[in-house]
């Protein structure tokens, strides 16, 4: 378990400078009126851990009129200005440094200078800053998965449940990502941030659960190519042996043909010299026409498959068009909300387990054909997406048929030129024998060819299927093998966070219950979201509490035990959200020491190192916690944040 502590944070550029004093571990608060920079102080942090702050972002050519919010204007307009951290991690001591409007991370490691960048490329910065905090703090990286979406669990997302922050609203509990998109901000999403920091998600875990998602997608596009195989060659034979036999027999036949042809034109032909290069032409010829009735089959194929992609191209497009119109009219009349019957218009009583229709329903044969409009979004944006590969695969078809097709007019000239030396040849070669019976030989050695050629394809598409139904029954019971092993590494972690759970629910209850919010029972539901007192209404002021006392609590559980992953860190902005009001805002952040003293296993016990940074408004904060105020910001002494470099 790593512990994360700021020690000091200074601004610098060509206009405006600041330093902060230094912080310690425990407890502390920057005072400051609306206005005058307490939360540029959290921002500062936040942007060199590697958040996104829009306010910091300047215009494309660095001018701040391109922006929006004034406020940060000194910020924006400054030059060669950074940002810069003192930190420590479990002891040792870092400097952070990132400079306005970058994407990377200049790291000090006793001397030595690293620079780090935000966004991972896979070629040229497989290592990010994320890797290397998270590598300290000793939390795994880890890849999730949304359907066909994979992504790395980042710093960035964890810091949203170390920094309580005013601009997101206190009933979402978790801090706003900076992006907003069903991705960001899902459930599996939250759900991870929260296992990771309270310690449910562990390295064996997520390998086994990572390998497992691995397999599965390596079985289902094995049995997808398998599948498509087979329904393209329904009729192709089992009999590889038989196949092989034949193939064996014609081309044995091919060469009793070509040597009873050659024996009988030399028998009978007063011109040796010109026979034998007769047969030659003979021969290409033969060969040429083969390739040509080759070629023609496969042109023959590839316009079939063109032809099913072209189709497949436009019934995409009309699905896509189709469910552009569904999205429309779903969120201007909000058809398929389910509330009303879609016949009668009647409002619907709904039951568990029980169909619109009456009907009891069946997970087994159950399937959902009325969609919420962001399902119908998704399923637009994969569809656009596949609509890119049928492009890509139908063009391929085309550039193959325009290539066999130039191939068919060279080799057909070809031919043509080959059959008029040939016969101005045997024109001139005096033939004894009979012509007939060459000719039926000629016809014969063209046939066997033809088989021959047509058995090599069969037998080649036998090998392929043989080879596509081995590699998906391997894939399958690989499959197999890794979910058995998952379920058991599953069962014991289960076990384990339950207990994590449940000592969360305690800590939160207890906290819940002393605040202003006056609950009688809390705890987390199974997106580790709050459940206050059975779901009964609480006034709005109330959200203030439930979401500051779930941050006290993850510090608390993170000082607790060490199997909690938490920094032991925390950075509040000005909790005043909701209406709450000074007396109740002060007794709710007083519960930090009610928190601490929850962490100790044992009375005696020492509070481990930890740090909170509170920024917030003059008298809002405990009468007891003013030794802890470390600096003050003040409008009415003309004392802002950044002050002007003379």
């Amino acid at each position: 378990m790593g512990n994360l502590i700021i020690k000091k944070v200074i601004y610098s550029g060509e206009k405006y400078s600041f330093e902060s004093p230094t912080l310690t571990s425990g407890i502390n608060i920057i005072v400051g009126d609306n206005g005058s920079g307490k939360s540029t102080f959290s921002y500062f942090i936040e942007f060199v851990l590697g958040g996104t702050i829009p306010f910091f972002k300047k215009g494309d050519d660095g001018d701040s009129s391109k922006t929006n919010n004034s406020k940060y204007r000194q910020i924006k307009d400054d030059k060669n200005n950074y940002v810069q951290l003192e930190i420590m991690i479990n002891g040792c001591s870092y400097t952070l440094k990132r400079y306005i409007g970058k994407n990377d991370i200049l790291l000090e490691d006793n001397g030595t200078v690293q620079i780090l960048p935000l966004t991972r490329n896979v070629n040229y910065a497989p290592r990010t800053f994320s890797d290397w905090i998270l590598e300290k703090l000793g939390i795994e990286v880890f890849e999730l998965y949304l359907g066909s979406i994979s992504w790395l669990i980042g710093f960035k997302d964890l810091f949203r449940l170390l920094d309580h922050d005013q601009d997101t609203d206190p009933r979402k509990i978790f801090k706003a990502p900076p992006v907003d998109n069903y991705v960001a901000d899902s459930s599996i999403t939250r759900k991870a941030i929260f296992e990771t920091l309270v310690g449910l998600s562990s390295e064996e875990y997520n390998k086994a659960f990572n390998l497992l998602k691995k397999h599965q997608a390596e079985r289902t596009d094995a049995k997808s190519f398998y599948d498509n195989f087979l329904d393209r060659n329904a009729s192709l034979s089992d009999d590889i042996e038989n196949e092989n036999r034949k193939y064996k027999e014609a081309n044995e036949q091919l060469e009793k043909l070509f040597i009873s042809r050659d024996s009988y034109q030399r028998d009978n032909s007063n011109s040796p010299d010109k026979t034998e290069i007769l047969n030659k032409i003979q021969t290409e010829l033969i060969e040429l026409e083969v390739k040509l009735s080759e070629s023609s089959v496969k042109k023959n194929n590839y316009e079939i498959e063109k032809s099913k992609l072209e189709r497949l191209l436009i019934n995409q497009k009309d699905e896509i068009s189709q469910i552009e119109k569904i999205i429309f009219t779903h969120d201007k009349l909000n058809l398929f909300a389910l509330e009303i019957c879609p016949f009668c218009m009647g409002k619907i009583t709904k039951k568990e387990g029980v169909c619109i229709c009456g009907s009891e329903l069946h997970s087994t044969d159950y399937e959902k054909f009325v969609y919420k409009s962001s399902e119908y979004k998704d399923i637009l944006d994969h569809k656009k997406k596949s609509i890119k590969a049928l492009d890509i695969a139908y063009e391929s078809y085309k550039s193959e048929v325009n290539e066999i097709e130039k191939f068919i007019l060279d080799k057909n000239n070809l031919a043509t030129s080959l059959r008029s030396e040939l016969k101005s040849m045997i024109d001139r070669i005096t033939f004894s024998g009979n012509s007939q019976l060459i000719d039926r030989i000629n016809d014969k050695i063209l046939e066997v060819k033809t088989e021959i050629l047509e058995l090599e394809d069969i037998i080649e598409q036998i090998t392929e299927r043989n080879r596509l139904k081995e590699d998906f029954e391997r894939k399958n019971s690989t499959y197999i093998a890794t979910d058995i092993r998952f379920k058991e590494i599953q069962s014991v972690f289960n076990q384990n966070n339950t207990e994590t759970i449940n000592e969360f629910n305690a800590v939160y209850s207890d906290l819940l219950s002393k605040s202003s919010c006056n609950s009688n029972y809390a705890e987390i539901n199974d997106d580790y979201m709050p459940y206050i007192d059975h779901g009964i209404y609480k006034e709005k002021s109330t959200v203030v509490p439930i979401r500051l006392m779930y941050y006290f609590t993850l510090l608390s559980l993170g000082l607790k035990r060490d199997t909690v992953k938490h920094p032991r860190f925390l950075l509040i902005d000005t909790p005043e959200e909701a209406g709450i009001d000074t007396s109740n805002l002060k007794l709710n952040l007083k519960l930090l020491d009610r928190a601490l003293e929850l962490s100790k296993n044992d009375e005696s016990e020492p509070i481990k190192d930890y740090q909170v940074i509170l920024t917030t408004g003059e008298d809002k904060y405990p009468d007891e916690y003013s030794q802890f105020v470390k600096k003050v910001f003040s409008k009415a002494n003309n004392e802002y944040i950044l002050k002007e470099i003379e």
